[in-house]
């Protein structure tokens, strides 16, 4: 028997082509997968994963079917689809995903300032006919250099600054995470 014969018991390149989906299918069930993971983040991770490889197989399955954009459709929103997973929880569970990425931004934004800082300071001097200027902002001394011969920034980190990208890290980490979620008791 052949590889293309219909009748054959193994299934042959016809086949698996018609089992697999194309890229737009396969990028609908990425983006319905991300949108699921990021509203089961109170869900325990393990069981989250499991419960997005059953949903995975489930949409596979229904898209050789009735295609992804109809599977899709009858499975429903994500965040209503996660919304039923959560009810089980009996409570809300801190986001530590969101909360991370909460703190990256603060970070993020703290570290673009001080280089939008330097960058500015190094065109003033170059304004006003070239040379060096020392800054100290807590405890750090950031040495600013525009001449023909250099341009650079100079400084050392202190333990001051350390405490600032921490603690603005930490400010944002807790309410982007829920922690108090942990000490909330069970409905």
């Amino acid at each position: 028997m052949s590889d293309t014969d219909p009748t054959s018991q193994h299934p042959g390149p016809p086949a698996l082509r018609a089992a697999r989906p194309g890229l737009a299918d396969r990028l609908r069930l990425d983006w319905y997968l991300i949108r699921l993971d990021w509203h089961l983040q109170d869900y325990p991770q393990k069981a989250a994963r499991a419960i997005k490889r059953e949903i995975k197989a489930d949409l596979l399955t229904a898209a050789a079917e009735t295609g992804m954009p109809a599977a899709l459709a009858a499975l429903g929103s994500p965040a209503v689809l996660a919304h039923g997973y959560l009810t089980e929880l009996g409570r809300p569970r801190p986001r530590f995903t969101a909360g991370a990425i909460a703190a990256a931004l603060v970070v993020g934004a703290l570290w673009y300032m001080q280089i939008a800082y330097a960058i500015g300071a190094l065109d003033t001097l170059e304004a006003v006919g070239g040379g060096a200027a020392t800054l100290t902002v807590l405890g750090s001394a950031m040495t600013y250099t525009h001449t023909a011969a250099e341009i650079s920034v100079e400084g050392a980190f202190s333990w001051q600054w350390l405490a600032v990208w921490i603690g603005a890290g930490v400010l944002a980490f807790l309410p982007g995470s829920r922690i108090w979620r942990l000490w909330r008791p069970a409905r």
